[in-house]
């Protein structure tokens, strides 16, 4: 057993936002602020968000064998102009696809980016959208590229759009003895780019075993950060514009972070103005698992002005928490998203930090919102600061038999604003 890397507990009580959906309508239904969207009988399973620049809210996901895509007005109202009545879905004609990332073009037009299965394999897939929902036919066929990087399972987990339209796409690539970060870069028609890595795809080994990126942000200066895990580790990767390691970050471009003695994952990164790098995810004591926060300096080393050597750990209640995702506020609070065992099932959970680490204790209770949507799991993977402060969180709530699409809004001081989605009622 190795050796923790370093911890900071800190014990939570007590539930600070509490709501129950009491009905659900066929497609979208809304109680104190929380809109419900049910897309079929079988599970929906939301994944990412993305806010345009009018304030319309797009989620992805799928459900059952489709891609979905879910457009809201600013007030949680499903868009109509979108779609059929707010919503796209595209049946990628296979098993089990899974619907990771959406990204914005500059020119308004939306990258999702998941997985298909050929019957054998998951492949990398990536759909492009015009504004209105329609598949854009000037991207690859007929809107869709699908991409086999080896013989083994590809999964796309993250996407974003270079300044240069250039779409990113990361995940990860199993060669058949080992799982490894996997990178592709698509020219604006959506064929590979051959200036970056070989043909277009990069493909990084920290380890003999499983290494997967979960998230993706491209710096100003256009290099690629990726995170996730080696094992049991945190792992941060820097490439340079073409796809090469940078060698000025970390040790040959890689950074691996050990938190305790369980496992650590990072889920989601985010670049600070500065150039500092925050990470979230989950770091394991051996019982179960812990909201995890780590600050990099711009060159990969711990950033010792964040929590202790630049490492929070967060323990909300006696079960598992888990972190899916983070933002920064203008005023660079950092927030994390995720779930919180209540003992029977799982609440949203929000955390709100200070610039340093600690704990914001002007938000929720003590800094931490917790939810509890319905009887089931509620599971938040998505969040985005808007510009007065308030938040849009979202992901998935189970009603006791299916998941379904949820998404909150939250007032800058954690509190659900029961304005929000109205006109679902």
């Amino acid at each position: 057993m190795r050796k923790p890397f370093l911890t900071i507990a800190l014990i939570i009580l007590g539930i600070s936002v509490y709501a129950q959906i009491t009905a659900e309508a066929d497609l979208s239904s809304v109680a104190n602020g929380i809109v419900i969207t049910s897309l079929s009988a079988a599970d929906d399973e939301a994944y990412d968000m993305a806010l345009q620049n009018d304030g319309k809210i797009i989620f992805s996901g799928y459900s059952k064998t489709d891609f979905v895509l879910v457009r809201y007005l600013s007030n949680g109202t499903l868009d109509p102009s979108f779609g059929s009545g707010g919503i796209v879905r595209t049946a990628l004609h296979c098993v089990n696809p899974i619907a990771s990332a959406v990204a914005l073009q500059s020119d308004g037009k939306i990258v999702v980016a998941g997985s298909s299965n050929n019957g054998q394999t998951n492949d990398f897939a990536v759909i492009r959208y015009n504004i209105n929902g329609s598949l854009d036919n000037s991207f690859g066929k007929q809107g869709i590229v699908i991409t086999s990087l080896t013989d083994g399972d590809d999964n796309a987990t993250d996407v974003s759009v270079q300044k240069d339209g250039k779409i990113v796409v990361a995940g990860c690539s199993n060669s058949g003895s080992t799982t490894d970060f996997a990178t592709i870069r698509y020219l604006q028609d959506g064929t590979l780019d051959p200036s970056f890595g070989k043909g277009g795809i990069v493909l990084t080994s920290f380890s003999m075993g499983y290494d997967q990126a979960e998230a993706m942000a491209i710096q100003p200066d256009g290099k690629i950060v990726l995170t996730g895990y080696s094992n049991t580790n945190i792992a941060t990767v820097r490439y340079n514009t073409d796809g090469r390691l940078d060698k000025s970050f970390g040790k040959d471009g890689i950074v691996i972070t050990s938190i305790r003695s369980g496992e650590d994952e990072a889920e989601d990164i985010y670049l600070q103005p500065d150039g500092k790098i925050v990470v979230a995810g989950v770091s394991s004591n051996g019982l179960n698992n812990d909201f995890a926060l780590i600050r990099y300096n711009p060159n990969g080393s711990l950033d010792a002005s964040f929590g202790k050597a630049g490492i929070v750990v967060t323990s909300i209640r006696n079960g598992d928490d888990q972190a899916a995702t983070l933002c920064i506020q203008a005023d660079g609070k950092i927030i994390a998203a995720g779930s919180s065992s209540n003992g029977i099932d799982y609440d949203f959970a929000l955390i709100r930090y200070n610039a340093d680490g600690s704990l914001d204790d002007s938000y929720g209770n003590k800094g931490v919102v917790l939810t509890d949507i319905r009887k089931g799991n509620d599971l938040a993977s998505a969040i985005i600061v808007l510009a007065d402060g308030s938040m849009l969180a979202g992901g998935n709530s189970n009603s006791g038999t299916t998941n379904d699409f949820a998404l909150i809004k939250y007032n800058k001081n954690g509190q659900i604003d029961p304005s929000f989605g109205v006109g679902n009622k």
